[in-house]
């Protein structure tokens, strides 16, 4: 039902651009631009609170990963990378034995030295996309269940 929404949406924006006859398709497929993007994040006014856009709350959003919808996903363009809480990772069903073993270190926002248990890749749903990401998973106490940084 979704997807059904979501293509009778771009099919009436569609329907609202006006592109001359003498268009050839290589213009109109340079005018689109490539149909496999990197994962966008984007929102309109109305997905705003009564703060407006002048707020520094952080961005948290909604991803199922593994028939699991995960609250509390922190999005952080300024990190260098994806954290997976371990105990994420357990109510999705996956143990240290499902990680990818790596002897990477990371040093947190407050400069202390964090081992990673190893890293793992996940489908994620993001509305309408599906994107593989791969995440160091951390033995860490969040705020957050999944911190989206550079993906």
């Amino acid at each position: 039902m979704a997807l059904y929404k979501h293509r009778k949406n771009l099919v009436d924006l569609l329907n609202q651009i006006q592109v001359p006859i003498t268009t050839s398709s290589q213009d109109l497929n340079t005018m689109i631009g490539p149909v496999n993007r990197e994962l966008t994040i984007s929102y309109s006014n109305k997905d705003l609170t009564k703060k407006g856009k002048h707020h520094n709350d952080p961005l948290h959003i909604t991803v199922d990963a593994k028939g699991t919808s995960i609250l509390m996903v922190l999005i952080d363009d300024g990190s260098a990378l994806n954290v997976c809480p371990l105990k994420t990772t357990s109510c999705l069903g996956l143990s240290i034995e499902d990680f990818v073993p790596t002897d990477q270190h990371v040093r947190a926002y407050d400069n202390s030295r964090r081992e990673v248990l190893g890293t793992i890749t996940l489908e994620l749903s993001i509305g309408p996309m599906i994107k593989k990401v791969e995440f160091q998973v951390l033995n860490i106490t969040s705020c957050f269940n999944m911190l989206l940084g550079q993906s």
